[in-house]
């Protein structure tokens, strides 16, 4: 023992060569050793929360972008596994704060795929809002700047003007009885219609001012059902350009990028609640905040990438309950062996669309109805031609098929 070392204590020496974190099959990871050969072990253990692999395991991929796709790969599986009684008793104790807060709880589900906080900082280069249950959500500071943006567009429709920023100034300023935001306020609503009087107030009312918070409440949107995530890539093909080094040239190679994603047609709970006593004129303006909500996500979208489809939601279709089975009153045959009539093949109904965009990578697109102006989207399976690809603003038909999970395009083919 020397004289260095504390008394009573056995020296712990670090095998030569291996460095802090190190494991015998070479990778290092950014964390202590003994949560390392944890996270070794992680086959056997199996952990269950995608969020902690996200955030606390993931290794020191070094820029290559093959162990950084395996890390991602690893929470993508990690969430498969996901306690379901866990997600379950949360989602209980959500519906009853949210109740408590005089709010509705409503389920909307994802048109495409969604990402919440792509943005954030992680070792991965590439982030993910999880909660620390480990299932992704979208937070209730996001909710509601989605409901506020779709309310000022509403207002700035109503007033004819695409300035958002001067109006949204106007409507946040604020202050005590006879301030200059007060006054500033006042001159304005005096000159504006009588609908947009009316519309300005509630909009303070709900989202609140400079000086005021507002009296509706946006609670985190929270999954609704066991959850899949899903491995997208970008791909930009000139990585020394947008690293300043070198014009866009042709002899660059492509990096991708991998991220996360949650899967199309997941159902996520929102919820608005309100301050106070919820009496009659309460109860309009929270069901006009839940409008504006609904509408925003459904027009707007949430999260990142939207200019590219992402992040879009869509109002649940109500499912209509079954019909109970009747007993056969055949001899000879009983209810179980009964041969159900066979429903007569319907021609479908083609429509006129025009394309917004498709991704023949993906595999995926989207189209616009002619007719109606609703929004659909499509998969390759759907295409009648083989490798036809419609491309931007190209017409075509498509007939519609309905199912549990809400409309969807099953057939479409040139216009």
């Amino acid at each position: 023992m020397t004289a260095s070392e504390p008394r009573g204590k056995p020296s712990r020496q670090r095998p030569p060569g291996r460095p802090a974190g190190a494991l015998r099959d070479g990778m290092r990871y950014p964390i202590p050793a003994s949560s390392a050969r944890a996270f070794a072990r992680r086959d056997q253990n199996k952990p269950q929360n995608p969020g902690l692999i996200f955030d606390r395991f993931a290794p020191d991929w070094r820029g290559e972008s093959t162990l950084k796709k395996e890390a991602l790969e690893s929470v993508c599986q990690a969430a498969e596994r996901a306690d379901g009684t866990l997600r379950q008793a949360w989602q209980a104790r959500w519906d009853g704060l949210v109740r408590a807060a005089n709010a509705e709880p409503f389920p909307l589900k994802t048109d495409w795929r969604f990402i919440a906080g792509l943005g954030r900082k992680g070792s991965l280069e590439v982030g993910f809002t999880f909660h620390r249950y480990g299932f992704p959500i979208l937070p209730g500071s996001s909710v509601k700047g989605v409901a506020r943006a779709w309310a000022l567009i509403q207002i700035a429709e109503q007033l004819g003007t695409c300035e958002l920023k001067g109006l949204d100034q106007v409507l946040s300023a604020d202050g005590d009885e006879g301030s200059k935001e007060r006054k500033q306020y006042e001159a304005w609503r005096t000159q504006q219609p009588e609908a947009v009087q009316g519309l300005a107030e509630d909009f303070r009312t709900v989202f609140g001012t400079t000086a005021a918070a507002g009296q509706a409440v946006f609670f985190d949107a929270i999954p609704a059902d066991k959850l899949t995530l899903e491995l997208d890539v970008m791909n930009p093909h000139y990585p020394q350009y947008y690293t300043g080094d070198q014009f866009p040239t042709d002899w660059q190679s492509p990096v991708p990028v991998y991220f996360l994603t949650v899967a199309p047609g997941t159902r996520f709970l929102f919820a608005v609640g309100w301050r106070g006593p919820l009496d009659d004129e309460a109860r309009r303006l929270r069901g006009l905040a839940e409008t504006w909500l609904r509408e925003g996500l459904k027009n707007l979208g949430a999260g990142a990438k939207t200019s590219a489809g992402y992040g879009y939601f869509s109002l649940m279709m109500e499912e209509k309950p079954a019909e109970p089975a009747r007993p056969s009153t055949a001899r000879g045959i009983s209810p179980k062996e009964e041969p159900l009539p066979k429903a007569p093949e319907v021609p479908p109904a083609w429509r006129t669309g025009t394309v917004r965009e498709y991704r023949p990578d993906k595999g995926q697109g989207r189209l616009v109805d002619d007719e109606t102006g609703e929004e659909f989207t499509f998969r390759r399976e759907a295409i009648e031609e083989k490798g036809w690809s419609p491309g931007k603003k190209a017409k075509v038909q498509f007939a519609v098929a309905e199912d549990q999970g809400g409309k969807r395009i099953c057939k479409l083919r040139k216009a």
